[in-house]
Order: structure tokens, then sequence, then C-alpha cells
């Protein structure tokens, strides 16, 4: 393990940043990215949920960064950011048994995710003695 609160909180900061891009393009051209994530928005549940997550649930995730890049003594807080970019892959894996491997745009995201929150893991706080 690492302990660097500055790389920690780098990294934190561009994970907020992600998911703050990801909500903006949602909300202004939700059809652009739902095609890129294999999505078809042709009905009011489609687009309700779409919007829930990529928008609401993303914001929040986005604020849980900066939280937690301006606290990055309280690991945990980081930990948290980890275990929901980690949970991503993670329910991939359900789509990886029955469907196969994502492709093209969605492997590089799944990728990213999976680097991302691997990073989050081992680059701890510094060690306060």
């Amino acid at each position: 393990m690492v302990y660097q609160d500055l790389a920690r909180q780098l990294i934190l900061l561009a994970t907020g940043a992600v998911f703050t891009f990801y909500a903006f393009w949602a909300l202004f051209r939700p059809y652009s990215l739902a095609k890129i994530l294999g999505y078809t928005l042709n009905n009011q549940n489609a687009k309700s949920e779409f919007h829930a997550i990529y928008i609401g649930v993303f914001l929040a995730q986005a604020v849980l960064c900066v939280f937690a890049s301006f606290r990055i003594d309280d690991a945990i807080l980081g930990d948290l950011v980890a275990l929901f970019v980690l949970s991503q892959p993670l329910g991939r894996l359900v789509a990886l048994f029955r469907n196969g491997w994502p492709k093209n745009q969605l492997k590089l995201i799944t990728f990213t995710e999976i680097v991302g929150g691997v990073f989050l893991l081992l680059i701890r706080p510094d060690l306060v003695l």
C-alpha cells in the first residue's frame, strides 16, 4: 500500500469529475450517451430510470468524491467511493456470465472503473503517528 494524501485526493477529485461529466452528458445529450451505452430511451420508464441513474446517482457519487477528498483523513469515505466505483464492474460480472464482456467504449469504461477503484483502495491517507 501507498500512503499519500495528495495522490488519493487527486484520484477522488478525478473520479468526481468523471461522474459529473457523465451526469451533465446525460442531462444535455441523453440520447447520445444512451446510444454509446447500448440503451434505447423509447418510453417513459426507460427515460426515467436512465436519468435517475446517470444524473441523480452519478451526481450523488460526485458529491461523495468531493466530500471524501476534503476529509482525506477519514479513510472510510474514500473507501466508500471505491466501493461504489467497484460495484459497477462487479455488477457487470452478472452480464459477463449471461451475455459476454462489454464492447467498444463500455469495455474502456469498465477497465477505468476497475483501475480507479483499486487505486483508491491501494493509495491510503498519510499515516498519522
